[in-house]
């Protein structure tokens, strides 16, 4: 049970409030509060963060007159969490390295010219890779969002955070935007989140659609594929397969810098497989019946409106050589899927902005939101959490 369950705030009509786990979450209204492209904030995916995330979680719910109008979700980020992508000194660092403008002075202001002191830090909105918010309702006022904010505040100065972070905040949401910079965060750009609207006809539409010589491009990488024997299938995530995925995700976290083991990385994707039953499916590169690359989606039907969320991806890059797999197996088959069960959006998330732009997606900037925190003196103990600490 979270600490901050009861409290001044939690005993009016107006009240913010913990839940205490993501299983008690439905039952609590949340669900009344997402929207159409909300997936990595409902209860489902969120009990996957809870097991896989490696630290703890809060879920903090304003209420007027006894019905939740806007939530928020809270993770503690020390150096033991493995998810550098939504981590604020790995993003700070990032940033850096890319001498992004503004970095420089977040650096100086916040993190006193060293990244390492943004921790630990309390990761708001979600720590999914882009559009981090918070939740609200259609009657949700800037009271409601600045409640919550006063309690996670409140929450990270109590247990010894360096500071408060909304790690990909989406430059279009304004009203968080606004309400986040009136309370003193600063903000540096984090990465870019890209979509693409599903064309109803699939892989041929999409191709068609594209200039001549980007569609001669793309036929000669299938042919290619084709060739080398490669076949790729969009097809239910079964624990059959998760050991080999394990291996193959495994293998694109380490690239790229992140800490995985093959044996975590194929639990993780297992307890994907159990909680999220029908609503994941895999997009996977077999040659000669060997898998040598996957990539993983999420079905997403809220308010209606079916959408898609790309979310892993691992390759045998031994296997892979020159083979031109990646937009075979996270764009065209996936597309040509999504089509025909009716999806609209597929969301490709953030990464490679610059190739997903040529491949017909739409991106908006996202923001790393920093607040310093004035720690409560006697701060308590930071939260303790004994589940394995994944990305």
């Amino acid at each position: 049970m979270s600490p901050y369950t009861e409290g001044p705030d939690a005993q009016g009509p107006d009240a913010v409030r913990a839940v205490a786990d993501a299983a008690g979450l439905e039952a609590a209204g949340w669900s009344s509060l997402l929207g159409a492209e909300d997936f990595f904030q409902t209860p489902r995916w969120l009990a996957v963060q809870e097991v896989n995330s490696g630290t703890a979680m809060d879920f903090l719910l304003r209420e007027r007159a006894g019905a939740p109008v806007a939530g928020l979700v809270t993770a503690w980020a020390d150096t033991s969490v493995a998810w550098l992508l939504a981590r604020p000194d790995a993003m700070l660092r990032r940033a850096l390295e890319q001498e992004v403008p503004e970095a420089a002075g977040v650096l100086r202001d916040v993190a006193g010219g060293d990244p390492d002191r943004l921790l630990p830090s309390l990761v708001c909105g979600g720590r999914h890779l882009g559009r981090t918010r918070t939740l609200a309702s259609p009657d949700a006022t800037a009271d409601d969002l600045s409640a919550l904010l006063d309690r996670a505040e409140a929450m990270a100065a109590d247990r010894g955070a360096a500071t408060v972070c909304f790690p990909h905040v989406d430059v279009r949401d304004t009203s968080l935007t606004g309400l986040l910079e009136s309370r003193g965060y600063r903000h540096h750009p984090s990465d870019h989140y890209a979509w693409l609207d599903i064309p109803s006809g699939g892989f041929e539409q999409f191709v068609e659609e594209m200039s001549a010589h980007r569609r001669r491009r793309v036929r000669l990488e299938r042919r290619a594929l084709a060739e080398a024997g490669v076949e790729v299938n969009v097809e239910p995530l079964t624990q059959a397969l998760c050991p080999r995925l394990g291996e193959l995700d495994a293998n694109l976290l380490r690239k790229y810098g992140n800490p995985a083991s093959d044996e975590g990385s194929a639990r993780m994707i297992g307890r994907i497989a159990e909680i999220m039953g029908d609503d994941v499916l895999v997009s996977v590169a077999r040659q000669h019946g060997s898998i040598i690359g996957f990539g993983m989606v999420l079905r997403s039907r809220a308010r209606g409106e079916e959408q898609w969320y790309g979310h892993r991806a691992g390759f045998d890059y031994e296997a892979q050589g020159k083979l031109p797999l990646y937009y075979d197996v996270l764009y065209y088959q996936v597309l040509d899927a999504a089509a025909k069960e009716g999806a609209t959006v597929l969301h490709a998330g953030i990464g490679s902005v610059k190739a997903k732009l040529a491949r017909g997606c739409q991106a908006s900037e996202q923001r790393s939101y920093l607040l310093p925190v004035h720690r409560t003196e006697g701060a308590a103990d930071a939260p303790s959490d004994d589940r394995e600490t994944t990305t």
